[in-house]
């Protein structure tokens, strides 16, 4: 029989919401593909995902493979939503899945939210290999129609913070982003994300003045 065409295959791909019990796996796959200080405990995860605002989206193709995933999270009373992570499994990466994940990520949710918050590594210019890595990953948000914000995020992590960009992908443009919606999500953010990192409590003050009014054109 011939084998499927890749076009094909991605045609058929689709999202579907993930359970408890995907979670073994997917941590699995997150330990591979993300540093450590960019991940939660596993008990942690496990608590978000019990909690209801925090989902997995597992993306699959007509054939039940698993090409990637997304962890997402839905500040309460919200016009946007966060996506934590999304990545691709290694036999699919480097053919274009990464796009349609996020493209896909972005279409089933903004309908009732008006965008997609998202960090993004600030590049690390004393590592020339991974400084690489990190452009590409700019890169490809940007292309796919990404806007940095002027905000200077801290990521929380168990030994304090570190900074790293963030991005916002609007359902449509030209469009607006307040800074009080913006201060709203990172705090609920660090509220139900990151309820494990004390240091998490105090940080949105420490960058609160860098949050304004965005605008895109």
């Amino acid at each position: 029989m011939a084998s499927t065409p890749l076009t094909d295959i991605r045609q058929a791909a689709q999202i579907t919401v993930g359970t408890i019990e995907d979670f073994p796996m997917i941590y699995e796959n997150l330990i591979r593909q993300f540093p450590k200080t960019e991940l939660y405990e596993y008990g942690d995860f496990l608590n978000l995902l019990h909690g209801g605002r925090y989902r997995i989206l597992m993306y699959r193709n007509a054939d039940g493979q698993l090409i990637g995933y997304a962890l997402v999270f839905f500040p309460e009373s919200s016009s946007v939503f966060w996506l934590d992570y999304l990545a691709i499994t290694q036999p699919f990466q480097s053919h274009g899945y990464g796009q349609k994940l996020f493209q896909a990520v972005h279409q089933k949710y903004c309908g009732p939210y008006e965008g997609m918050i998202l960090s993004v590594e600030q590049v690390d210019e004393s590592d020339p290999a991974k400084a690489k890595r990190q452009k590409r990953r700019i890169e490809f948000y940007e292309k796919l129609g990404a806007y940095r914000l002027h905000a200077n995020f801290l990521q929380p992590w168990e030994e304090g913070s570190f900074p790293m960009h963030l991005y916002y992908k609007p359902k449509t443009v030209p469009s607006n982003l307040g800074r009080t919606v913006q201060a709203k999500a990172i705090a609920q953010m660090y509220a139900y994300c990151c309820a494990s990192f004390p240091t998490s409590r105090n940080l949105l003050s420490k960058f609160q003045d860098t949050i304004v009014d965005e605008h895109f054109a």
